[in-house]
């Protein structure tokens, strides 16, 4: 049915199409372990659990997320990744700002990785 509406010039269908697989790209990059999950190396996020800060797992991931999504992900350009603190000790979320570069358009992911939450607006 897909390659049907591609066919007949559907392009909305198209788009919701892409934006669901770069979700799912993106889904699978932050919920490998990194080494294990896939036959890429640098495919995933490390364990961070010896590292004994809230700043410094917040660092980390910030840059893993960055750099899998600068390299396994080449229909997005990354923008930004802001960790979003919550008062509770521990207790991270991301919000990655990025921009489809097929049209340009603004692609907002907010990820809370304790309560497996992945919310997108576009």
């Amino acid at each position: 049915m897909a390659l049907l509406r591609k066919l007949a010039g559907d392009r909305s269908e198209t788009d919701d199409d892409e934006i669901a697989s770069i979700i799912d790209n993106v889904n699978n990059m932050l919920n490998t372990k990194r080494g294990y999950g896939f036959f890429l190396q640098d495919f995933g996020l490390s364990d961070h659990h010896h590292l004994s800060s809230c700043e410094d797992i917040s660092e980390m991931i910030t840059r893993e997320i960055s750099e899998n999504i600068e390299r396994f992900e080449p229909r997005i350009e990354l923008i930004n990744v802001e960790t979003i603190k919550d008062d509770r000790l521990f207790r991270l979320s991301f919000r990655i700002d990025c921009v489809l570069r097929n049209n340009g358009t603004p692609l907002k992911l907010f990820l809370d990785p304790i309560r497996d939450c992945y919310q997108v607006s576009v």
